[in-house]
């Protein structure tokens, strides 16, 4: 059996924009990629609301709230030896790096991202090293209900595709956008729907299965 680490923020952890709660498992995108991959696959879950790549929910950034453990270098090494043995580490972030109360970069974003690639690669209980970097959807600006921390940000989500990629091809991993296969809806211009989720699943079982079959 082959064991899938799914690790990202609220769109992993299935959050749900219309209900503002959380979809059932087999609605969110890792449980239909479950359904999908059969038993001879095990995905595990590991999303969180507000993960990013490298950065805290620090007071000083304005945003309302405070959560701890939200920077995916602090509990990755934790969640990896948790779930290990592991085959496969899906890791899809960037979106909440993108609020405008972090003032970061594409640059920013994509770097630190590679360091969360890094960190996974180099784990010493990740012994396959096989990983899938996702870049995430992009940002439905024209939405009513979106955060102000999130309004003029799409251009830099478009951005993080191209340097995502490149951190694939540097670290000899594989790479797959979100946004060419899952556009985003406008219900809050950065959750995805039930559609959404079935979407995105379909076109992951697709990558698992060429690596796989490769």
């Amino acid at each position: 059996m082959k064991n899938i680490l799914c690790f990202g923020d609220s769109n992993t952890w299935g959050y749900d924009p219309a209900t503002q709660t959380r979809f059932p498992r087999e609605i969110r995108w890792t449980g239909v990629l479950q359904n999908l991959l059969g038993d001879n696959y095990y995905v595990i879950e590991e999303g969180l609301n507000g993960r990013t790549t490298n950065v805290d929910e620090k007071q000083e950034y304005g945003l309302g709230y405070f959560r701890k453990f939200r920077s995916a270098i602090d509990l990755l090494p934790v969640l990896i030896e948790t779930n290990s043995p592991i085959d496969l580490v899906i890791v899809m972030l960037g979106t909440n790096d993108l609020k405008s109360n972090f003032n970061r970069s594409a640059n920013d974003i994509a770097s630190d991202m590679k360091l969360v690639c890094q960190n996974i690669i180099s784990n010493e209980y990740f012994n396959s090293k096989s990983v899938v970097l996702i870049s995430p959807t992009h940002i439905e600006e024209n939405s009513d209900t979106i955060l102000d921390s999130f309004v003029d940000t799409n251009h830099k989500a478009v951005a993080l595709a191209p340097l995502y990629k490149a951190i694939a091809e540097e670290l000899a991993i594989d790479f797959l956008d979100a946004a060419d296969f899952v556009k985003i809806n406008t219900i809050d211009g950065i959750h995805w729907d039930a559609y959404q989720h079935n979407d995105f699943a379909l076109a992951l079982c697709d990558k698992i299965k060429t690596i796989y079959d490769s």
